[in-house]
């Protein structure tokens, strides 16, 4: 019988040394405690018999949904799903813990929101591979001792540690010898992160992603090196003024429906009330003319920005089904009721636009 050692998250689902109820594997939680020494956890790689064992506590006060997600969590954060492995699906977790489909489909859409998951249409739920919190117990008390020491110091001399703390993050880029000349901006992690790789892979070269609320607030804080800026044909305009006056050139790219979406699309019953919310108002015109195309007459209820909320939620009242994207998931789970089902709207990158930007991008390096 074999013997898991897992952090016990927050929750109350899981009380520690019970066995599991199907398998009669016994667990053994054991918490990580940074000040305890500087050994690191390192989890069993889960097998194919044995991959996950969440258990959720149908008499704890703690709401189901929570009680999943802090177990999820911490088995991200302690290791015991690496960056990039997989999550079990929502099917083999409805089915294992006898909980509806939409209570596990929230919890990975808001880990998704917070950036510790990615979904893959078509493959699945992942850790992110770039996922920087990841970490263990020795780097974790390294890197507070670091910032300890380094923050003690910067007020002996008087220096404000929040303006100390945005120099470093200005100066940081320079210190990295994997410095890219191609940055890629998006609104969310998640496409910033998955587009930025897909482009890497296109391009043979590294392509550092950047997320759109960050150039907002601080254009100018946009490395130099970064000379090529690469964006969707949604943020086209607004990055062109955002860098007005800089030496960076500005790339559009386009993006179609994934397969997969248009597939989820095409099979939507008569009789659906389809919504579709999205982030902003172009976004739900362009897009939510994609939709149409792809769904049988009278199934798409309307369309929404979270531009003008009110109008998310007057739409959310009229549907049962509601399809998003990742930039709007967290507005949607928390005014969706459990009776809507929702579904996630992906995108891939157009490959006709992806060649004409790489051709630009490597004869003007």
């Amino acid at each position: 019988m074999s013997k898991k050692n897992i952090s016990q998250p927050v929750g109350g689902g899981i009380p520690a040394g019970k066995s599991h109820p199907e398998s009669g594997h016994v667990l053994t939680f054991n918490r990580p405690r940074l000040g305890s020494g500087p050994e690191p956890i390192h989890p069993p790689t889960p097998d194919a018999e044995d991959s996950h064992h969440f258990l959720i506590n149908k008499t704890s006060a703690v709401p189901l949904h929570i009680q999943l997600k802090e177990q999820v969590r911490y088995a991200i954060m302690s290791g015991y799903y690496a960056p990039g492995s997989p999550l079990p699906s929502i099917r083999e977790l409805t089915t294992q813990l006898g909980i509806h489909r939409n209570t596990v489909h929230r919890v990975y859409l808001e880990l998704q929101a917070g950036g510790l998951l990615v979904s893959r249409p078509g493959k699945g739920v992942f850790v992110n591979e770039t996922l920087s919190e990841v970490v263990s117990s020795r780097e974790v008390n390294a890197i507070d001792h670091l910032l300890d020491t380094f923050f003690a110091s910067a007020n002996q001399a008087g220096i404000n540690p929040i303006t100390l703390g945005r120099l470093i993050a200005q100066r940081a880029p320079a210190y990295d010898s994997r410095q890219s000349s191609v940055a890629f901006v998006e609104c969310t992690t998640h496409q910033s992160s998955e587009c930025s790789r897909d482009l890497s892979e296109s391009f043979g070269i590294q392509v550092t992603q950047t997320l759109l609320d960050d150039l907002r607030k601080s254009p100018g804080n946009l490395a130099p090196n970064l000379f090529h800026v690469i964006t969707s044909l949604f943020h086209y305009d607004e990055i062109r003024d955002l860098l007005k006056g800089t030496n960076h050139k500005i790339h559009a790219i386009t993006y179609d429906l994934h397969p997969a979406t248009r597939k989820l699309l095409r099979e939507q019953p008569p009789g659906t009330r389809l919504g579709f919310i999205c982030h902003d108002a172009n976004t739900e015109e362009i897009v939510g003319a994609e939709i149409e195309k792809y769904v049988s007459p009278g199934v798409l209820a309307g369309c929404a920005n979270l531009e003008s909320p009110q109008t998310a939620l007057d739409l959310i009242q009229n549907t049962n089904k509601i399809i998003l994207t990742e930039a709007a998931s967290a507005f949607c789970v928390q005014h969706c009721t459990p009776a809507h089902e929702l579904l996630e709207l992906h995108f891939v990158l157009n490959p006709t636009s992806v060649e004409k930007v790489g051709k630009s991008i490597l004869i003007q390096p």
